[in-house]
């Protein structure tokens, strides 16, 4: 077998080729592309051509998926297959269009978090649509000790609507958008540590964000919210970034638990954007 792993960058990312997912998926591949994404955080497998039901199998290697929360766009039959797009059929959008607007980790709102997100590129714009992520790893080993013993054992207050959040906007490209995240105003905050180690390879990881953090549960917020504004500004720094500039048939998997990420826009229908995203279940931050 001659799949290679290849660095994209000093900071993280690395590409795979010389796999086909479909065929060549076996214990060898499967543990190549394990290590990799450990190793790299944010791994893209090239030129893959995937059904949703090859999707999922892939994905389903890693662990179970979760129920895409947006399930209005969903792939027919495919209720963990969410389809992020720009596209309109009769003058209806197919697809979640304000999918990743703001820096954010998948699912940061639920009690047990993802672990990894998975996007497969059916169609690129001629411009724009790059994704951004941010290495948390990097992150947190780069703060001083005195912060690092500052944000020890605090916990994040995480909210899933938008409305709860002044840091973040409603995409109003997004017609149902209001409604939906009103909907969720109900839904309990979720606390989470600052601070997360990774499971697997016992790192430390900075884990909040701009889209999902909105307080530190130990701290009032005269003192809460200057420190998250510190803490997100360290976490966007340009020196911790990867940008991804997709290709049709990427297949990108990458590491919810030490990556944060963001999508760059920058096109406009009827130039169109589809990707199909499968969301691996994790396990409760410690």
């Amino acid at each position: 077998m001659s799949i290679r792993v290849n660095p994209v960058s000093a900071c993280m990312g690395a590409e795979i080729v010389g796999l086909d997912v479909r065929r060549q998926f076996n214990d060898e591949a499967f543990a190549i592309v394990e290590k990799a994404f450990h190793d790299h955080m944010v791994i893209a497998i090239r030129d893959q051509s995937l059904s949703a039901e090859d999707q999922k199998a892939f994905s389903r290697r890693f662990g179970p998926l979760e129920v895409q929360a947006n399930s209005t766009y969903a792939i027919p039959g495919h209720p963990e297959v969410l389809i992020i797009s720009n596209d309109l059929v009769d003058g209806k959008p197919v697809g979640l269009i304000d999918a990743g607007d703001h820096w954010h980790t998948d699912s940061q709102s639920r009690a047990i978090p993802s672990r990894a997100t998975i996007l497969h590129a059916i169609r690129n714009p001629s411009q724009g649509g790059d994704t951004f992520f941010a290495n948390m790893y990097a992150a947190y080993d780069s703060l001083s000790d005195d912060v690092k013993r500052r944000i020890s054992g605090l916990h994040g207050v995480n909210a899933s609507s938008k409305l709860k959040n002044p840091r973040v906007v409603v995409s109003q490209r997004r017609p149902d958008a209001d409604d939906f995240y009103a909907s969720r105003l109900g839904k309990p905050d979720v606390l989470h540590p600052i601070v997360r180690v990774h499971p697997v390879t016992k790192r430390k990881a900075l884990y909040l964000s701009p889209r999902f953090t909105i307080a530190i549960a130990e701290l009032p917020d005269e003192e809460g919210q200057p420190l998250l504004d510190m803490l997100f500004e360290q976490q966007m720094r340009p020196k911790f970034r990867y940008d991804h500039k997709w290709r049709d048939g990427d297949l990108v998997m990458w590491d919810n638990r030490c990556l944060m990420h963001c999508a760059s826009g920058g096109y406009t229908y009827p130039d169109v954007r589809r990707m199909h995203r499968t969301v691996i279940v994790g396990e409760k931050p410690e």
